[in-house]
């Protein structure tokens, strides 16, 4: 049966959250220009300063350090421009030794075609034929990833994945998205033990981005982990534990050095030692201050956590002492015990890597990458190592350490990963300020009145507006630091008004809150309209949200659907761009205009499933009613209503059920 109505004022309000140490030696793939030499930074106490020009006078952005290798694009005065930072930098040239040409590269020679055959993309080439040029044993291969770079990079940003040390990290690299930090506290809220707190998106995207870590000093992060004898000798090793508290004599009569344990550990476990020393000294540091390695713990003396297996915050347990209670013994959920209780050093070590192994390595997490980020085996972006956002790129330094004076005869295999649809250059880039991200309004009125529903993190509103005058204030507060544009007395229209007010935050990153504001000098509204005004006829649902159309629905055929009387039918997408082609999706607007071409209705649309407002029913949209249930991310009122596909008036268990049915066939969503 067709349905009828006249045209109706339909308020809808949807959000958009924003949930959108440094990396020395990476060139910038996506420059104009390539690197002509390269250059190794001589012994330096503590580092060599990198300067924005070629000149003491320029101001110092960074530091480089000793054995690191320099790639050189030009030399200014006793300057050298270097890659630094996805971008460049200046180095005094006294202080960089073993100065060599980069030599052009035969497009014929087998290690090119190896390149083409295993799809290695343009952009990753120029890196590592730098590096195949001064190692020509080393093996790369390119690991073809199944998702997306975004969605990876989406995943692995939401809040308490990564993580960045509140005391060190500059305030524009913590978020402040939805649970990241507490306004009425005013401060970021802690995820782990030491009060780390949520990096925000474009460093999780930094350190993600493989093309920042392809040279010699980050190419480590990326190492296969597997033991081999022949090439991880104790000697090697020696030199990552030198100038550390690993350095001398193992503290137990059981060994003579933490190096002949490390590497019984790894004789047993089939573990890289390499790996399992930088792995030790990222989590009790270059001393061994670590309390998880006192044996004095209240509670647990005499216990030891070398890995800091386990060791996290849970219920009433600091992150130490439940670290400690895993030493201690009991279960692990597999029965495994792993030498447990690590009642002594070693069998902390030894047991540790054999942990290390089973549930890193054995599944195929076998890098330093992808034991920070999981985007290989099942159940992506849990299984995870580390929250420290930067804790691939630290314990790849260390474990560079133990191979400075290896043979270049020695075949390492370099596992790279290469994502789907990634971007053609690498333009990611860390954030420089020291201010915050407080792109947000705190509070919002219009012509002196509160908005009605409004929250912090929804950037989009619908408000009615009746006052003689057309000159109307917005008012809007934002954080300390932070400005904002668009406020103040601005002049409406008769008729539906869009207000954009830009938040600039501390540090540099700017936001939007869009207002749809509907605007009548004398509170007679065209909503309803006159009896000589449009109305609609069409087989869809006409209820607070137009409904019930089939999921692919071209926009041409949507439109033939309606009869307009004394008027026309146009649609637009959820900010206002009209749509004469592609599909129907949730958040798109029907527009109805009178005869004289004036806009007289404004209807939203929604398409029971899909919550991401591409037209379809797919594994995205069931993830987000997923993170929806967990409070991991909200969906806007449209999404939200879309992902109600029960039609109980709320989301819940039942409505992912069906989402997840439709995709697998069983049972198709009813518009």
């Amino acid at each position: 049966m067709k349905k009828v109505t006249k045209c109706v004022s339909l308020l809808l309000c949807f959000a958009v959250f924003l949930t959108s140490v440094v990396l020395n030696g990476a060139f910038n793939i996506g420059a104009s220009e390539a690197p002509v030499q390269t250059g190794t930074v001589k012994q330096v106490d503590p580092y060599l300063s990198v300067r924005s020009g070629a000149g003491t006078t320029y101001n110092r952005i960074g530091q480089v350090y000793s054995n690191e290798v320099v790639y050189i694009y030009e030399t200014v005065g006793g300057w050298y421009k270097i890659a630094y930072e996805n971008g460049y930098g200046y180095v005094s040239a006294a202080y960089i030794i073993n100065v060599q040409n980069i030599p052009e590269f035969d497009p014929n020679s087998d290690f090119e075609t190896n390149l083409s055959n295993q799809k290695f993309p343009e952009s990753y080439k120029e890196k590592l034929r730098i590096l195949h040029d001064r190692h020509p044993n080393w093996v790369f291969t390119a690991d073809h990833l199944t998702m997306t770079f975004k969605d990876a990079v989406d995943n692995e940003s939401k809040v308490g994945w990564s993580l960045v040390d509140n005391d060190v990290a500059k305030d524009s690299w913590k978020s402040m998205m939805y649970q990241a930090y507490d306004w009425n506290k005013q401060q970021y809220v802690s995820y782990d033990t030491g009060d780390w707190v949520t990096a925000e998106r474009e460093v999780v995207e930094y350190y993600m981005e493989p093309r920042n870590f392809l040279d010699e000093n980050n190419i480590f992060m990326f190492l296969d982990q597997a033991y081999n004898e022949k090439y991880q000798t104790k000697e090697g090793l020696q030199l990552i534990l030198n100038n550390t508290f690993m350095a001398g004599a193992f503290p137990e009569d059981t060994y003579a050095t933490y190096a002949d344990v490390l590497i019984e550990a790894a004789r047993q476990s089939k573990v890289n030692p390499y790996v399992l020393a930088s792995m030790i000294l990222m989590e009790q540091g270059t001393w061994g201050t670590g309390a998880s390695i006192s044996g004095t713990e209240s509670g647990y003396q005499g216990f030891y956590n070398f890995f800091n297996i386990r060791a996290y915050a849970s219920g009433s347990y600091t992150a130490v002492a439940y670290g400690l209670l895993y030493a201690k013994g009991g279960s692990d959920g597999t029965g495994t015990s792993y030498g447990r209780p690590w009642n002594t050093r070693a069998k902390s070590i030894i047991g540790g890597a054999q942990y290390y192994y089973n549930g890193y390595l054995k599944r195929g997490q076998s890098s330093l990458y992808y034991k920070k980020f999981n985007v290989v085996a099942t159940n992506y972006y849990v299984n995870q190592y580390m929250t420290n956002v930067q804790g691939a790129y630290g314990e790849a330094k260390k474990l560079k350490q133990g191979y400075e004076n290896i043979s270049n005869d020695v075949v390492l295999n370099f596992r790279i990963p290469v994502y789907r649809e990634m971007p053609e250059t690498n333009t990611t880039a860390l954030p420089t300020s020291d201010g915050a991200n407080n792109y947000y309004i705190t509070s919002l009125s219009v012509g002196g009145q509160a908005v009605e529903g409004f929250d912090i993190y929804k950037n989009e509103y619908e408000i009615t507006v009746t006052n003689p005058s057309n000159i109307v204030p917005i008012t809007a507060t934002v954080p300390s630091g932070a400005s904002v544009s668009g406020a103040g007395n601005v002049v409406l229209n008769e008729g539906t008004n869009t207000v954009t007010l830009t938040v600039t935050a501390a540090s540099g990153k700017k936001a939007n809150y869009t207002l749809y504001i509907f605007y009548s000098k004398d509170g007679n509204t065209p909503w309803p309209p006159s009896e000589d005004g449009p109305s609609i006829e069409g087989i869809y649902n006409m209820g607070n949200y137009i409904s019930g159309v089939a999921i692919g629905t071209e926009v041409s055929e949507f439109i033939t659907n309606f009869n307009v009387k004394n008027g026309s039918v146009k649609v637009f997408d959820r900010n206002y761009n009209q749509k004469t082609s592609g599909v129907v999706a949730t958040g798109d607007r029907v527009l109805v205009y009178d005869n004289a071409n004036n806009q007289k209705c404004d209807y939203g649309i929604v398409i029971y499933g899909d919550t991401d407002s591409d037209g379809k029913v797919s594994l995205v949209d069931l993830a987000r009613v997923q993170k929806h249930l967990l409070e991991l991310s909200k969906l806007s009122d449209d999404q939200a209503e879309a992902a109600d596909v029960n039609g109980d008036g709320k989301i819940s268990i039942l409505d992912l059920a069906r989402v997840q049915k439709h995709l697998l066939e069983i049972t198709k969503i009813e518009q």
